[in-house]
């Protein structure tokens, strides 16, 4: 897999919830606003929610946490939105997720501010 521009430019890892059915999609994109109506467009859904959203510095390292969460999931697949990202998950399910989310992006702050005091030092 060669360095692409695309690999490279930061990703978000995203959730959202339809509305009508309850089901939620894990996804990831460069433009959450702009995906949201994509799938607006191109699953069998309702409205759409946000839940949860954590940023990582590239495409690949969002891809890799895309794939471990569609794998811890796969036993709750929801195929009656279309195509695989979507899942029927309990409460407790969800909260959790948010939570690493939350976890994630706090980790990744931290990182970047560790980064200003040594580039400023």
């Amino acid at each position: 897999m060669g360095n692409n521009i695309n690999e490279l430019e930061q990703c978000a890892l995203y959730l959202i919830q339809d509305t009508i059915s309850g089901d939620f999609k894990i996804g990831i994109s460069n433009n959450p606003a702009e995906r949201k109506k994509e799938i607006r467009n191109q699953y069998n859904v309702g409205d759409l929610r946000g839940i949860s959203i954590t940023w990582f510095l590239t495409r690949n390292e969002a891809l890799f946490w895309e794939r471990k969460f569609h794998q811890k999931f796969r036993f709750w697949h929801s195929p009656e939105r279309g195509g695989k990202e979507w899942f029927s998950l309990s409460s407790k399910q969800v909260n959790d997720f948010i939570k690493w989310m939350r976890a994630s992006t706090k980790k990744r702050n931290e990182n970047i501010d560790t980064l200003r005091e040594l580039l400023d030092s």
